[in-house]
C-alpha cells in the first residue's frame, strides 16, 4: 500500500467536517416525535395508530433501502455529486410533506422520498471518511455519524419552535416541514463540496495497517455478490436487524411514551387544567427527544473509540448485552406503574437516553466491520447491502407498539430478547478470511 504524503494532500479532517454537516441534516429524520402528535391530529388519527406510525416506518424503510443505491452510485461517481443528489431528494420529501399534512397517502409519499434522500447521502459521507482514516475507523465512523444525533437535538428544538409559532397547529406544522427542508438542502449541498475520495492506495503518513484486528486491511476485496454468500454477512445483517429494531422502536415512540405523562396529570391533584397539561407534555417530549439525541451522538463516538481499542466484535457483544439490560429494566419500570409525574419524566428520560446511547453504537461498529471483513474497494455498495437490515429493523421497530398489545412493557421485553439473540450471534461471527473457503472470494 502506497503511503501518501500529507503535504501533497488536503487535510483529511476537512472530509469529516463535510460529513458531519451532511449527517446533521440527514439525521433530523429522527426528530419524528415532534411531528407525531400534531400530524396525527391533522390527519384525524390517534398518534399510536398503525397508519400514523407507518409514516415514520416508511421513511426508515426508504433510508435503509436507498443506502445501497447511494453506495453503488458513489462507488462509481464519487461522493460529492451523489451527496448533492441526496440533498435535492431529501429537501423534496420535506416540501411534499409541508403541502399535504392532511393527506395520509401523500404524507407516506413525502416520507418515502425523504427517507430515500437520507439513504442516498448517508453512505457518501460515511464511506468517504472510512477511506481517509484506516487508522481510526471506529472513532471516525462514530464522529461522522454523530452528526445524526446532533442534528436531531438541534432541529427538534428548531422544528418545535416553528410549530409553536404557527397561527394554528396545522400552519405551524406545514411551515416546519417547509423551512427545515430548505435548511437541510443548503446544509447537504455545502457539506458535499468537502467530500472527495482519497487517491488509490492511500495510507496515512507514519502508519502501517495491522495484520489482524481493528484497523486491519481485508485479506480479500469482496464484490457484493461474493459478500452476500458468506456466513459473516448473514450474521452481521441479522445482528443489525435485531439491534436497530430496539433503537428505532424507542425513537419512533417517544411521544407515545410521553402519553404516560398525560395519564399522570389527569389523575394527579395538582390543579393543572387540560391546556396546561398539554403544554407540559409537549415540552417534556421535546426535552426527552433532545436528550436522546445527545446520548445517541455520544454513543456513536464512545462505542467507536472502544472498538478501536478492544476490537469490533468484542464491543458488539458488550453493547448488545448492555442494551438488553436497559430494555429489561425499562419493562420493569413500566410494570411498577409509578404515580409521580417527576418519577415518570426522569425514568422515561433515562430509558430513552440509555437505549439511544446503545443504538448509536451500531453506526460506529458496522461500517468499519464491513470494511475490515470485506474490503474498501466497493465499500459503499457492500455497506449499503448490510444496511438494508436497518430498513427491516425500522419497519419492525416502528410498528411494534401498535402490533404488540398489553403495553410498552411487552414491547421492551420483546426487544430485550432480540438484543440477547444478537449477543449470541456475535459469539459465532468471524472474519470471512478466517472462516470462509478461499474459493468463495477472489482477490480484486
Amino acid at each position: 500500500m502506497r503511503e501518501a504524503k500529507d503535504e501533497k494532500l488536503p487535510n483529511r479532517w476537512i472530509r469529516v467536517i463535510g460529513a458531519i454537516l451532511i449527517q446533521m441534516a440527514l439525521g433530523s429524520i429522527y426528530a419524528w416525535s415532534i411531528f407525531n402528535k400534531p400530524l396525527a391530529a391533522d390527519l384525524g388519527e390517534p398518534s399510536k395508530s398503525l397508519q400514523v406510525l407507518g409514516i415514520f416506518a416508511t421513511s426508515l424503510a426508504g433510508f435503509g433501502l436507498f443506502v445501497t443505491v447511494g453506495g453503488k452510485l458513489q462507488d462509481k461517481s464519487g461522493p460529492k455529486n451523489i451527496a448533492m443528489l441526496s440533498g435535492v431528494v431529501y429537501a423534496l420529501g420535506y416540501i411534499i410533506s409541508s403541502q399535504f399534512t392532511d393527506s395520509m397517502a401523500l404524507m407516506y409519499i413525502g416520507y418515502g422520498v425523504l427517507g430515500a434522500g437520507v439513504g442516498i447521502g448517508y453512505s457518501c459521507a460515511l464511506s468517504c471518511c472510512v477511506k481517509w482514516f484506516p487508522d481510526k475507523r471506529g472513532l471516525i465512523s462514530g464522529l461522522a455519524v454523530a452528526g445524526f444525533g446532533a442534528g436531531t437535538f438541534v432541529f427538534a428544538q428548531v422544528g418545535q419552535f416553528i410549530i409553536d409559532s404557527g397561527s394554528t397547529d396545522a400552519a405551524g406544522l406545514s411551515s416546519a416541514y417547509l423551512y427545515l427542508g430548505l435548511i437541510f438542502f443548503a446544509m447537504v449541498i455545502a457539506g458535499a463540496q468537502l467530500l472527495r475520495d482519497p487517491p488509490t492506495g492511500f495510507c496515512p503518513a507514519g502508519w502501517s495497517p495491522p495484520k489482524t484486528g481493528s484497523g486491519s486491511t481485508a485479506k480479500k476485496q469482496f464484490s457484493p455478490r461474493e459478500m452476500v454468500r458468506t456466513k459473516s454477512f448473514i450474521f452481521l445483517w441479522l445482528m443489525f436487524v435485531l439491534s436497530a429494531t430496539c433503537g428505532l422502536m424507542m425513537i419512533g415512540n417517544v411521544s407515545n411514551l410521553g402519553q404516560n405523562f398525560e395519564d399522570i396529570y389527569a389523575n394527579a391533584t395538582t390543579g393543572f387544567d387540560s391546556s396546561t397539561q398539554n403544554v407540559m407534555v409537549t415540552a417534556q417530549v421535546a426535552t426527552i427527544t433532545g436528550v436522546l439525541a445527545i446520548f445517541n451522538g455520544t454513543g456513536r463516538i464512545v462505542w467507536g473509540l472502544v472498538s478501536d481499542k478492544i476490537g469490533r466484535m468484542k464491543t458488539m457483544k458488550l453493547m448488545f448485552l448492555v442494551q438488553s439490560v436497559i430494555l429489561f429494566s425499562a419493562a420493569a419500570f413500566v410494570m411498577s406503574k409509578p404515580v409521580n409525574e417527576n418519577t415518570v419524566f426522569i425514568g422515561v428520560t433515562a430509558i430513552v437516553s440509555l437505549e439511544g446511547f446503545c443504538f448509536g453504537g451500531n453506526f460506529a461498529l458496522f461500517p468499519p466491520t464491513t470494511a475490515e471483513y470485506f474490503g474498501t474497494k466497493t465499500l459503499g455498495t457492500n455497506y449499503g447491502i448490510v444496511f438494508t437490515s436497518y430498513a427491516v429493523g425500522g419497519v419492525i421497530g416502528g410498528l411494534m407498539p401498535g402490533i404488540i398489545k398489553g403495553g410498552f412493557e411487552w414491547v421492551f421485553i420483546a426487544t430485550a430478547l432480540g438484543s440477547l439473540v444478537a449477543f449470541g450471534i456475535a459469539w459465532i461471527t468471524k472474519n470471512p478470511a478466517d472462516s470462509e473457503p478461499v474459493a468463495e472470494a477472489t482477490k480484486a
